[in-house]
Formats: C-alpha cells, sequence, structure tokens
C-alpha cells in the first residue's frame, strides 16, 4: 500500500472542513488559544499560516489544531518549525498538492538538504543508561526534521477513512482503550504482520481482547503473532489460513528453538495456540476444531527466583538517595516499603493517602493487573513524605492529579525512572556482593518487599492481596506460608473499643475500618505483643525501643488483654513499693510512668467492658 493510497481532493476538503472559530483563521495567538494547558512563549506567539497553496495551509492547520489539542504540544516551541516548514514549502518550484504527495522517508530528504543548505540542520543526542550499566549517547534527528515526522504520521492517519479497528496501525487513545500511562507507546501496529489474511484475523483477535486485558498484554499478543507471520514469510510463503496444519505448527515450534530464550517461545506459541482457537470459534480463520499444539510440546522456561536486592546494594542505594530530588527519593522509599509495580507508583493520584480512627496510613491505588483498586498500609514515615509531596505537586502552577506530574502535568515515563535511579547507580559506583556495576529495575523492589515480608511470618494469603497477584503462583516463588491464626487474632482485636497508652479511646468509623481492611492492615502492620498490638510496621523491622510499649504512641490494646493489665498494674505496685522502702528513687520513678499508663488503660477498659 502506497502512502498517497488514502488522499483524495474530497477527502483533503472534508478535513479542513473541520476547522472552525480561532482554528480556521490565517493568524492564531497563542495567547489567546482554546487550550487551557498551553504554555506560551513570549517570542513564539503567533502561527502564521502563509504558504503559498491554500490546500497545504489547511492540512498544516488541520494537523497543528491536533497537536494542540490532543496535548501533543503543550508549548509554542513548535511555532518556528512549523514556520520553516512553510518557507521550505513555498520555496519548492512546484507545490505538491498534499503533503500526502510522499511518505516521511521521501519528504525527509528533501527537507534534510533545504535545512544543510541554510545551516539550520543541526542534530542532538539523548544520553541513557544502556543495559551493560553505562550511559549510551544516541543521536537525536534535527527538530525541524522530528516535526515533519509527526505532521506526515499524523496526516496518514486523518486521510485513512476506514474504521479505527480496520487500519493497520490502531491510535489506542483515540479508540478509548485504557493505556498504562507510564509507558510510551500508545499505539498498535499491525504492518508487521505480512499476509493480508492473518493480519485481518488478528484485528479481529485483538478487538475481542482488547477490552478484557490491558493494553501492554495486547501488544505482546500482536508481536507474537507477527513473529508467526515471519515464520510464515520466510519458511511457508504460500500458506493460507486453510493450510495451517499440526505439522506446520511443530515445524514452527523447532524454528523458535534457538532463535529466542525458551520463556519467550513459551509465550509466542501460547499466544499463537489461543489465537487459533479463537479463529476457529469466531470464524476469522478456516481452521480445525482439534487442539494443534499440546501441553507437552509447549517449551517449559526454569521458574525464575524472585529478583530480591541484596542488602548492600540496599545500603549503598540508601546512603546516596539525598544526592536525588525529593520527588525521587519519594519514589524510592515508597518502591522500598510498598514494593508496587512501576506504573502503579508513577500513575498514584494525588489524592491517594487516607487515613483510619487508629491513625493508620494508607496508599489508595488501582492495582494493574487485577484491575480493582486497593488500599495498603504504610508507615508514618512514608505518610510523611508522601504528604510532603503532594504539597509540592499541589503549589505548581500547573494543576495535576497526580502525585508525581512530569514538568508538563502528565505522568512520568517508566524508562525515565529506570535512567535516573541507574545514573544514580553508575554515578556513585554501586556494585553487587560479586563487585559487578549494578543495574536497578523496578520491580527488583516489589521481589525485595515481598521476599521481606516472608521472612517476617505475613501469611502468604495476605502478601498475594498486599502486592496484588492475580493468583498464589507468583507469591509461592517468595515461599509457602499460611498463618490460619491471622484472622482469628484480629476478629478478637476488632471486637473491643481500641485504645491507646493514655486510655484515650480512638473512635472506628469511616471507609478504612471495614474488618476486612483491618485484617490486612493488623497482617502487614502490627506486631503483636503479649498486653496489645504495636503500629510500628513489619517491614520497617524491629523496634528501635524494645520493652517501652507502655510510653509508646504506636501501641494499641482493647478489651482482650484487660487481665493482662490488671496482673501487670498489680506487679508494677508491688515493685513500685519495694522500690519506695528501699530508697531506689530512679527505678520508683520510671515505675510510676508505666503504673499511670496501666491505670489509664484498666479504668478506660472497665468503663466500656464492666
Amino acid at each position: 500500500m502506497t502512502a498517497n493510497a488514502h488522499w483524495t481532493r474530497a477527502t483533503q476538503i472534508k478535513l479542513i472542513a473541520e476547522l472552525e472559530g480561532f482554528w480556521a483563521a490565517d493568524l492564531w495567538d497563542m495567547h489567546h488559544s482554546p487550550v487551557n494547558d498551553l504554555s506560551p512563549n513570549a517570542k513564539q506567539r503567533h502561527l502564521k499560516f502563509r504558504c503559498k497553496s491554500p490546500a497545504l495551509n489547511g492540512e498544516l492547520k488541520y494537523l497543528c489544531w491536533k497537536k494542540f489539542s490532543n496535548g501533543d504540544w503543550r508549548s509554542t516551541q513548535e511555532i518556528s518549525r512549523v514556520h520553516r516548514m512553510i518557507h521550505w514549502l513555498n520555496s519548492m518550484p512546484t507545490l505538491p498538492l498534499s503533503l500526502m504527495d510522499r511518505d516521511f522517508e521521501g519528504w525527509r530528504e528533501v527537507y534534510r538538504n533545504y535545512l544543510i543548505e541554510l545551516g539550520q540542520y543541526k542534530t542532538g543526542t539523548t544520553s541513557r543508561m544502556n543495559a551493560q550499566q553505562h550511559p549510551a549517547v544516541t543521536a537525536r534527528d534535527s527538530g525541524f526534521v522530528s516535526t515533519l515526522r509527526q505532521s506526515c504520521i499524523l496526516l496518514k492517519q486523518a486521510y485513512d477513512l476506514r474504521p479505527a479497528h480496520h487500519q493497520d496501525v490502531w491510535d489506542l487513545k483515540r479508540m478509548g482503550v485504557p493505556t498504562n500511562l507510564s509507558q510510551s507507546n500508545g499505539k498498535m501496529s499491525f504492518l508487521a504482520i505480512e499476509q493480508e489474511w492473518l493480519r485481518a484475523a488478528v484485528k479481529s483477535y485483538l478487538t475481542y481482547c482488547l477490552p478484557l486485558y490491558s493494553a501492554s498484554t495486547c501488544r505482546t499478543r500482536v508481536q507474537s503473532l507477527a513473529c508467526f507471520s515471519q515464520f510464515l514469510a520466510t519458511e511457508r510463503p504460500r500458506t493460507t489460513g486453510r493450510s495451517i496444519t499440526r505439522r506446520l505448527l511443530l515445524e514452527y515450534v523447532s524454528y523458535l528453538q534457538g532463535r529466542i530464550s525458551v520463556g519467550t517461545a513459551k509465550n509466542h506459541i501460547l499466544n499463537l495456540r489461543n489465537f487459533l482457537e479463537m479463529a476457529h470459534r469466531e470464524g476469522w480463520l478456516a481452521v480445525g476444531p482439534d487442539r494443534l499444539i499440546y501441553d507437552e510440546e509447549v517449551p517449559r522456561p526454569s521458574k525464575p527466583q524472585p529478583r530480591y536486592l541484596q542488602t548492600t546494594v540496599l545500603d549503598q542505594l540508601n546512603e546516596h538517595l539525598s544526592d536525588l530530588q525529593p520527588s525521587w527519593r519519594c519514589k524510592v522509599l515508597i518502591l522500598q516499603e510498598c514494593g508496587m509495580r512501576i506504573s502503579e507508583l508513577l500513575q498514584l493520584p494525588i489524592d491517594c493517602l487516607t487515613q483510619d480512627a487508629r491513625g493508620v496510613y494508607y496508599l489508595r491505588y488501582m492495582q494493574g493487573k487485577v484491575k480493582r483498586e486497593n488500599a495498603i498500609p504504610v508507615s508514618k514515615e512514608i505518610a510523611q513524605i508522601v504528604q510532603e509531596q503532594q504539597a509540592e505537586a499541589r503549589s505548581r502552577r500547573k494543576p495535576s492529579i497526580w502525585l508525581f506530574p512530569n514538568e508538563r502535568g502528565g505522568v512520568i515515563k517508566q524508562a525515565t525512572f529506570s535512567n535516573r535511579i541507574n545514573r544514580l547507580a553508575y554515578d556513585h559506583d554501586i556494585r553487587d556482593a560479586a563487585g559487578k556495576l549494578f543495574r536497578f529495575q523496578a520491580h527488583q523492589f516489589r521481589h525485595t518487599v515481598g521476599t521481606r515480608m516472608i521472612n517476617l511470618g505475613v501469611p502468604h494469603h495476605i502478601i498475594q492481596r498486599y502486592l496484588g497477584h492475580k493468583g498464589p503462583e507468583m507469591t509461592s516463588r517468595y515461599a509457602h506460608i499460611h498463618d490460619a491464626t491471622m484472622k482469628d487474632k484480629l476478629s478478637e482485636y476488632l471486637k473491643g473499643t481500641l485504645i491507646d497508652v493514655s486510655g484515650k479511646v480512638v473512635a472506628e468509623e469511616g471507609v478504612n475500618d471495614t474488618a476486612d481492611l483491618q485484617w490486612f492492615t493488623r497482617s502487614v502492620l502490627a506486631q503483636a505483643l503479649t498486653n496489645g498490638y504495636c503500629a510500628i510496621p513489619i517491614v520497617a523491622g524491629p523496634c528501635p525501643h524494645p520493652n517501652a510499649c507502655l510510653n509508646c504512641a504506636h501501641f494499641r490494646t482493647d478489651a482482650t488483654f484487660l487481665e493482662v493489665h490488671r496482673a501487670e498494674l498489680h506487679e508494677t505496685e508491688r515493685v513500685i513499693a519495694k522500690a519506695d522502702a528501699n530508697g531506689w528513687v530512679r527505678q520508683s520513678e520510671m515505675n510510676a510512668r508505666k503504673r499511670t499508663s496501666l491505670i489509664n488503660i484498666v479504668t478506660t477498659l472497665e468503663t466500656h467492658h464492666g
């Protein structure tokens, strides 16, 4: 299919006719643009459409309108680049009927030569940490050429009048498909699937899958089917839907061996099998009803062990966290305590922090894979840095709905997080126990939290819910633990009135005080004591002030421990009497504070529970 296959004069007129009001004028004053969150530059204020061809002028207006309105261009820095494009077009001996006259590669060479003649072709560089944990500098094309590329892509989509699900590149955002905002790719391309019959079937398959699965899962399935397409193109170019047989698929299984990893091969084959079974059921392809690939023929990679971070690596990281900006330091600390997926962290809403009647703080967010809102208890230290980040985000000139907005108010990309933390590791020479320069992956924090919770005795099913695993299989990689008594303990805890060390009753009401959520909270945060509960998080490690519970603000208790407190009060009074008799002033003073706390606790519990 050629680049101008969809161009017609009638379609061009129709697109230009969509321009109304501000967008239809030949002069745009961007200080009065209908776009609310635009950041106009005083030196780049007016966008002037002075192309000699009214048709090209209309196309340029159309693409600028779309780019500004869709939020792709959030500042007016593109104005000078659009003006340069107009000057270039006007310099041509004969103006084309449309920018669709050539594809981007054809235009790029012409435009590049024009910029070189003017001395304005200047490339840039981008520095990223590569897989070997070293800064890698890659070339970046001229900003003028980048604007031309964006223009060609947008116009090609605009001239393609086929329904969205029939096009070869899907814009998931325009189709209303929820996407992971922390990832850059919002498109889904079928161009790698060479066979027209297979491409049509795959599009039908993805139309079915998108409402059920995440965009990233669907994109992985397209990649698997593109691999099968490549096999057919090179090994069996005459294959049609009717000639897909078990023998052909076994040949494909052999074809994958040695070309890709065992894990990737497994995913490709399972995705292909699922596609073929769906294609038979829905009539997308003329394949038989029999299973063409059996379970024993699917490659079986070894089960990966959790990639938890070694203590030596974490210690080095935390030693240098002060070199990160506060918002980035906050992200790393949340990952270390909560083990969230990086996409969940970067898409935390600004109002994510809540607090229950017991003073426990929670982070509320959407767990991506299970597609549900979750609330996880966090320590007071994490709550404090989240509150500081909330204040910083709200103080910005541009309001945002995100806790960690980028400069434009949008979601920070995962690649940016990876580059930032690995640059820190490189600059400070963070190495593992073997002396190798360490490369961080965000998911390692998640595995570290899961492993730590297992080691601290948190029940298996609680970890599954806390981390948002779809099933127990992933959690099982950490350990096989189940504490059947945890819920019973919490049920007793919830029966009575909850009080603190001063005897003050803590009211139990609000969305966070459900029995289910409190069971979850106690299982993750609270450490059981002989006379109550400690609110210091388990994941924060051992108590820094052991044996001082009755003087601690983190201490909580209820009527189930009333007899324990009565006995302890009686023993404390005996100790004070003996200390007074022997003149042990220090011991008497220390136990007097303890007696006061016990009297407050016993009095309050007896008042409420007879």
